[in-house]
Order: structure tokens, then C-alpha cells, then sequence
């Protein structure tokens, strides 16, 4: 997979690409929705022997239309993207910059730079995909725009139990604490992937060490509570459990929840690491306890009920 980064005044000439197929759109999550648009786009290089690939662009539009960034937000980071991008083995990934110069440029503009240009044969986007200047060009008009330089497909609404599948109502889920609806919609668990950060130490005081993450702060966190997970250590999966908040039993000082993260029966140095925590399902909301007892305690059902639904899960 060829990865092409692209921005409107680049100092350098625009590529021209092998004829492709391109899937276009942010893919914010690249759920079951967005997958069908790009299996479309691999599906047509296919029918017509030419190359497959994917347009997306970075940083979110909306950081550029707000000027203003991004909290607590984003279903995939643009590396998490970019990994599900190389389960389809396309070709090409197109990453464009997107920036007041991309967001004032027309649809004619954006359609002879960005399509044309590159060699782009067939165009595939979702029903509600628009480009250019305040969304003004829709892809159903994409032949006013294109001359017949090239054609596309538009994928119909994907829905489920009568909804549209839409980024916006996945993150409802992940913050409802709904990982059972959110997995069904994305096609794959929820996950975080982020380095290993030096914490506060407490759970290895009582018996339960943990893994702090640093999270982009761009990166929607999910509903605050306990949660059962499977966490990615160098390719080795690992079961375990997690705790979303702010550690009321002995401070309150977080402005933002905190990720910390305790693998079964794993010992070793994760500092610096990086590793991706799978969010498999919300057990409780978090406590404040009177005594460190009491929230040993409850920690220790906590991963009784973790160890059960893994069990449960994985069988």
C-alpha cells in the first residue's frame, strides 16, 4: 500500500497515479458503512484491471471549518485509520491536507486537482458525500464536474435496525457505554491504540499495576466506568480490565477521564510501549470508596466479572 500525502500548494508537482479506482471521504471509525464504499472502489478497479485506493484527508475538516481542535472526538486517530486501511491490500492511500485553501477551493477546482489530475479512472463515495467550497459538490453531479474524464459509483445509505450507520451514532454508543452495538456498526471492537505513561503508581500498591495511557486528546474516550478488554502488547493479545475516569477513592484533580489499564497475568515493562486496548463491554459506572478495602474488593469482582465475559466472549 502506497501511501501519497497531497496538499493544495505543495511546492512539488502533483503525482500522476497508475489508473485507480478511489474510494473518497473522511472514514472517520472506517465502519461498516465506509467499508462498503471502499470494497465498491475495489470492486470496480477489479471489474476494469486498474489500481485500487482510497482518498482521505487530514486533520478533520471540522478542526479547520471551527478553527479550533478537536477534543474527545475522533473514532480513529489517523495511524488507527491508516491501519484499518491496510486490512483491504489497496494500493493507494491518498492523504490530502485539509486546510482554509482546500476548504475554499469550488467543486470544479477540487474535481480537476484532486481527481482529474492524479489519473483517478472511477470515483466512489457515500450517498452523502460532497466536496468543494462550503460542500457545494455532491457526487451525483459528478459528471457536470468530471466530462467524462472519469466515472463513479455512489453507495446507497447503509443502514441498521431502520438507522443510518454513521460516525456520529457510534460515538453516542462508545459514550453510552454500548461496546456490543458500537463492535456490530464498526465491524470490529472499539479500541485505543496509545504509548505507556509513567502514573501515579497506586495500583501496583495494591496489587493491581497498571498500564496509564496517553491518549490523543483528539480520541473520543468512552463512557467513564470499568470495562472488560483485551489489550495488544507487540502483536500478543492479552486479556484483562480497565478503568475510564478520574480515581475519585483518592483524588480529583483530572480535568479529563483517565485510561489505566490491568492485563492478567502479564508482569513485564510496558513504559514506552505501544499497545492497543479493545473495549469489549461496560461492567459498572466508577465508585468513590471510603477505604482502599473496599475498593480492593470491589476491583477483585470486577475481575471476576472481566474473566467471565471474556470467557463467555472468546468461546
Amino acid at each position: 500500500m502506497e501511501v501519497i500525502e497531497l496538499s493544495l500548494k505543495q511546492t512539488e508537482p502533483m503525482p500522476v497515479l497508475d489508473d485507480v479506482s478511489l474510494a473518497v471521504g473522511y472514514f472517520d471509525g472506517v465502519h461498516t458503512g465506509h467499508q462498503r464504499v471502499i470494497q465498491k472502489a475495489i470492486d470496480e478497479a477489479e471489474r476494469q484491471g486498474i489500481k485500487s485506493g482510497v482518498m482521505t484527508f487530514s486533520p478533520h475538516p471540522l478542526t479547520v471549518i471551527k478553527n479550533q481542535p478537536l477534543l474527545d472526538y475522533l473514532i480513529t486517530t489517523h495511524n488507527e485509520k491508516m491501519k484499518e486501511f491496510r486490512k483491504f491490500n489497496l494500493d493507494y492511500v491518498v492523504v490530502v491536507t485539509f486546510n482554509h485553501d482546500l476548504a475554499q477551493l469550488s467543486p470544479q477546482a477540487f474535481v480537476d486537482q484532486f481527481f482529474i489530475a492524479l489519473n483517478v479512472k472511477h470515483v466512489v463515495g457515500g450517498f452523502d458525500f460532497s466536496f468543494g467550497h462550503k460542500g457545494a459538490g455532491k457526487i451525483q453531479q459528478m459528471n457536470e464536474y468530471a466530462k467524462n474524464a472519469l466515472t463513479y459509483s455512489v453507495v446507497d445509505e447503509v443502514s441498521s435496525n431502520g438507522e443510518k450507520i454513521s460516525s456520529s451514532r457510534i460515538r453516542d454508543l462508545i459514550k453510552e457505554g454500548d461496546m456490543a452495538e458500537s463492535k456490530r456498526l464498526l465491524g470490529r471492537s472499539f479500541s485505543i491504540e496509545a504509548n505507556v505513561v509513567y502514573g501515579y503508581q497506586r495500583g501496583r500498591e495494591i496489587g493491581y499495576p497498571t498500564a496509564n495511557l496517553d491518549v490523543n486528546p483528539e480520541h473520543i474516550i468512552p463512557r467513564v466506568g470499568v470495562y472488560a478488554i483485551q489489550v495488544y502488547v507487540n502483536g500478543t493479545c492479552y486479556d484483562g480490565m480497565a478503568s475510564v475516569g478520574f480515581n475519585p477513592t483518592f483524588d480529583q484533580e483530572h480535568d479529563q477521564p483517565i485510561i489505566e489499564a490491568h492485563l492478567f497475568d502479564f508482569d513485564d515493562n510496558l513504559y514506552a510501549v505501544n499497545i492497543e486496548v479493545l473495549f469489549l463491554h461496560y461492567i459498572r459506572d466508577e465508585e468513590a470508596f471510603s477505604e482502599v478495602t473496599e475498593l480492593i474488593k470491589r476491583i477483585e469482582q470486577d475481575e471476576i466479572e472481566a474473566k467471565n465475559f471474556i470467557r463467555s466472549y472468546s468461546s
